[in-house]
């Protein structure tokens, strides 16, 4: 087998392994075994943990990445774009992946630009989302939206599948109607709060 196969041949092996098990669970032996190889082989592809850990959420942004381009496809409706982000939201192996993602970039540093490359492209496609719904991407608006999205997924976890979609659905339902009161200038776009 070529140096890259193998390479991804380890690598797929371990994000299995994040998916199931997060970021604990991530160990060379666990690697190596999943992979089917001696731990001795998977060192001299990864010869550190936080080598291997680096190969695998590179791969994982990557991933990542391509998914969001997939659920958020300009030439989707807004209402499939919308659909298919409530269904990555509630995808909790994926959801793993990313906190796992955010755990390494806190505990190593050198891995916050994969971050940081993950972070930009999930705004690129709130913007996109925002504006397909006929909402100005503000600077902020976009922020929103990828921080509630963050928060959503990471709940959807706790909840489960099926009511994790269930709520996706209501808050970001709320939040486009609260955005797009807002554009109007609509006074009621706090639910009444401002009420007596």
């Amino acid at each position: 087998m070529n140096p890259a196969d193998m390479r991804e041949r380890i690598v797929t092996a371990a994000i299995g392994i994040l998916r199931a098990q997060g970021l604990a669970g991530l160990t060379q032996p666990r690697v190596a075994k999943a992979a089917g190889l001696s731990q001795s082989h998977l060192t001299y592809y990864f010869p550190t943990r936080a080598d291997l850990v680096r190969g695998v959420l590179e791969a994982a942004v990557a991933g990542q990445e391509a998914n969001l381009g997939g659920a958020m496809t300009e030439s989707l409706p807004y209402e499939e774009r919308v659909a298919r982000l409530v269904r990555a939201l509630a995808n909790t192996e994926n959801t793993r992946v990313l906190v796992s993602l955010v755990l390494a970039a806190d505990a190593e540093p050198g891995l916050r630009d994969l971050y940081h490359r993950l972070v930009v492209a999930m705004r690129r496609h709130s913007a996109a989302l925002l504006a397909s719904a006929g909402l100005e991407a503000t600077p902020a608006q976009v922020a929103l939206l990828h921080a509630l999205g963050t928060g959503l997924a990471i709940i959807g976890v706790a909840l489960g599948p099926t009511p994790g979609r269930k709520l996706n659905k209501q808050v970001l339902d709320e939040m486009f109607r609260l955005f797009a009161a807002a554009a109007s200038g609509d006074g009621n776009d706090a639910g009444g709060a401002g009420e007596e």
